[in-house]
């Protein structure tokens, strides 16, 4: 035990409320090669973490994985305390399969936001087109699906106009008008107005 620690006596309560553990760290100055090595802990067992997380959301105890995997209890409660190294696929799609929940594993360095968008895009091509193709099939699906093509035409040009909202303002705006004298059918161009930012 460290002597430091058995000096201080029992932790009192401060009061204060973090809202994580890296938030905790830094709002009680914890040393800056302890929140790095906290981190790296994190790092290494974020797919456990969330594995046992989903078994909470599903209300399953670590006793009821063990039987459907054939295991023990304390061998759950290693693997969810275990890093991600220690797991193997089929460990991760039994837990999918348990708690009737889907989710991605991406490995790799992370997209960036355009690269990220680009897949997105292909992907909801692919279900419309999906989509599309069982509205041909079944005339009662027909409907629906034009419907959903609708509001999904809707939503996603709300969301570009949202985003595209929030992008700088241009420096510089001209406003430029044509008369067209319809005499000789020459177009005479003149800026009426050009506003610098």
């Amino acid at each position: 035990m460290n002597s430091e620690l058995g000096k201080k006596g029992p932790a009192r309560p401060t009061g204060k409320r973090y809202s994580s553990v890296q938030d905790l760290m830094q709002g009680e100055n914890i040393a800056p090669e302890l929140r790095s090595k906290v981190a790296e802990l994190e790092r290494q067992s974020a797919v456990t973490e969330l594995l046992a997380n989903l078994r909470v959301a599903a209300g399953l105890t670590q006793a009821q994985v063990a039987e459907e995997f054939g295991v023990s209890q304390s061998a759950i409660s290693k693997l969810e305390a275990g890093r991600d190294d220690d797991l193997t696929l089929g460990d991760v799609r039994r837990y999918a399969q348990l708690t009737g929940r889907r989710f991605v594993l991406n490995c790799g360095r992370p997209p960036t936001h355009v690269e990220a968008v680009k897949v997105y895009a292909q992907r909801i091509k692919e279900h419309l087109t999906a989509l599309a193709k069982l509205a041909q099939k079944d005339v009662e699906l027909e409907g629906p699906i034009r419907g959903f093509f609708g509001d999904a035409f809707f939503n996603l040009l709300t969301i570009l106009d949202e985003c595209g909202q929030q992008m700088p303002q241009p420096r510089e705006v001209q406003v430029k008008a044509e008369l067209i004298d319809t005499l000789s059918a020459k177009p005479k161009a003149s800026v009426l107005e050009c506003v610098g930012g």
